[in-house]
C-alpha cells in the first residue's frame, strides 16, 4: 500500500482511494482477530452476533446446547452459558496534524501517515456499520466530528484534508477532556501522533477512560529522529529548504536521549493501562503494518 513517491500533502483523492482497499481486505474472514501489538486488546471489528456474558446454574427452559460442560464437570451440577446481543461500537480517532507532524526525511510526512491510517480504519468501520467520531489537533484549535455516526466518513476525510476552525485550544489535555464528553463506554480509540509533547499529566488524565474503552496509540516517527546523523543536512517542508548544522556530538546525544525518554514514557503508560502501542516509521508500509497489528494478517 505504499505510494511510489513520498507524500507531503494530505489529498482527498489519496484518502478516498483507500475505500476499495478496505472493502477488498474484508472479503476474507476477518472476524474476532486478536491484536498482535502490545497490550491485551482486541480488534474492534467483529462480526455482528452475540457476546458471551456469564455462566449460571442451569434453569428449566435453558438451551441445553449452551451448557458449559467444563464447569459442569468441575462443580458436579449443570451450568449454562449466557449471551447478550453485541452492541454497536464507536470507533473514535484522535489525529495530530500540527506542524510537528509535517516532517519526514524518508517516506511520507508524519501527517500523511496519520491521515491515511485513520482513513483506512474509518473505511473498515464503515463497512462494518460502526459509528465513527473524531478529534483533530491543529496548530490552533481542536476540530471535532460532533456526534459519532455511521455516515461521518466524508466529513472526517474532508476535515483531515482541510481542518476547519474549532472552539477549543489545541492540546492533549483539551482533547482528552473532549473524549470524556463524546465517548460512550465500549468505544475503540485510535490516537495517531508522534506524541512529542505527551506527558505524565496527559497519561493520568486519560487513564480513567481506559477502564471502559480500548486505546491504540499509533506512534509515528521518522528514522532520523531516533538518531540524528552527523553533518549539515537539508530540511524541507515541501516548499522551502533550510540547512541544519548537526556537527555537535553533544547536541545529537541530547536529542537522542530526549527522544528515547519520550518513547519510554509511552511504553510505560501502554503497559500500565493496557493500551495498544504501534510504532510506525514514515518510510514503512504502514497500512500493511496496521492491518497485521489489528487483524493478525496482511492486507495483501
Amino acid at each position: 500500500m505504499k505510494t511510489k513517491h513520498s507524500a507531503t500533502d494530505i489529498l482527498l483523492s489519496d484518502l478516498t482511494a483507500l475505500r476499495q482497499a478496505a472493502v477488498s481486505f474484508l472479503l476474507p474472514d476477518s472476524t474476532k482477530k486478536a491484536l498482535t501489538g502490545s497490550g491485551n486488546t482486541f480488534s474492534p471489528f467483529k462480526s455482528r452476533g452475540l457476546d458471551f456474558q456469564e455462566v449460571r446454574v442451569y434453569q428449566p427452559g435453558d438451551d441445553i446446547r449452551q451448557i458449559d460442560w467444563h464447569i459442569t464437570a468441575k462443580y458436579g451440577k449443570p451450568f449454562t452459558k449466557l449471551y447478550t446481543e453485541e452492541k454497536e461500537r464507536t470507533i473514535f480517532f484522535v489525529v495530530d496534524l500540527r506542524a510537528n507532524m509535517q516532517f519526514a526525511t524518508h517516506g511520507d510526512f508524519k501527517s500523511v501517515v496519520a491521515a491515511r491510517m485513520a482513513a483506512f480504519i474509518a473505511f473498515i468501520a464503515e463497512q462494518q456499520k460502526e459509528k465513527v467520531g473524531y478529534i483533530i489537533l491543529t496548530d490552533d484549535t481542536l476540530v471535532t466530528g460532533g456526534e459519532a455516526s455511521s455516515d461521518a466518513i466524508s466529513p472526517f476525510l474532508n476535515a483531515l484534508v482541510k481542518p476547519s476552525s474549532g472552539h477549543q485550544q489545541s492540546s492533549w489535555k483539551n482533547a482528552i477532556r473532549l473524549l470524556n464528553q463524546f465517548l460512550p463506554a465500549g468505544s475503540f480509540i485510535f490516537c495517531l501522533s508522534d506524541f512529542h509533547d505527551w506527558n505524565n499529566a496527559d497519561t493520568l488524565l486519560l487513564a480513567p477512560l481506559s477502564e471502559k474503552n480500548t486505546f491504540v496509540f499509533c506512534s509515528i516517527y521518522d528514522n532520523m529522529e531516533s538518531e540524528l546523523p552527523k553533518g549539515h543536512l537539508p530540511f524541507s517542508d515541501g516548499k522551502n529548504t533550510i540547512m541544519v548544522d548537526l556537527e555537535d556530538d553533544r547536541a545529537r546525544q541530547r536529542f537522542h536521549k530526549e527522544w528515547m525518554a519520550q518513547q519510554n514514557l509511552l511504553q510505560t503508560a501502554a503497559h500500565k493501562y493496557d493500551w495498544g502501542l504501534l510504532p510506525i516509521s514514515t518510510d514503512s508500509d504502514y497500512i500493511d503494518i496496521l492491518t497485521r497489528f489489528c487483524f493478525g494478517r496482511s492486507i495483501a
